[in-house]
């Protein structure tokens, strides 16, 4: 487990330029978030700053894919980091899944097995009927067998 308590949590250094960032999907949420409620009342979840500036950066992160469309080679996806907790126990947090879409001309191959997403990390908070559904998106230009 990654520390994400704000005493206990370590910072997300400034991307470098021109630099690749290599993180778990654990390691990129490093934090608590608790979005707001759908009744526009709540405040709003906070995104750490050290983590906002990674909006931008070339990312590769490893983990498992899940459908969010029917199709053999789809252009979008959840990666989440355990197939197992995501579909036998406790959905991921919020911070703890990426929306990948893949760039265009590209297509992935749907997999049960780990993959390897290379790509642009967008990070905003995205809704979907007043519901927070994600906070960092890869745009993916390559999608590929992680190799464990």
């Amino acid at each position: 487990d990654v520390p994400a308590a704000a005493s206990t949590r370590r910072p997300h250094p400034p991307p470098a330029a021109g630099g690749v960032l290599r993180l778990t999907i654990k390691e990129l949420g490093n934090f608590e978030y608790n979005p707001a409620a759908d009744d526009g009342k709540a405040p709003p979840g906070d995104v750490p700053a050290d983590v906002a500036r990674l909006d931008g950066a070339t990312v590769l992160l490893r983990g498992y894919m899940v459908a969010t469309e029917q199709a053999d080679r789809p252009r979008r996806f959840a990666l989440v980091p355990s197939l197992f907790d995501c579909c036998y126990g406790r959905p991921p947090a919020v911070q703890h899944r990426v929306a990948v879409e893949c760039a265009p001309g590209f297509e992935a191959d749907l997999t049960a097995k780990p993959v390897v997403v290379r790509g642009t990390l967008r990070v905003r908070e995205e809704r979907q009927d007043g519901y927070v559904v994600s906070l960092f998106t890869v745009v993916a230009a390559q999608v590929s067998p992680s190799g464990r």
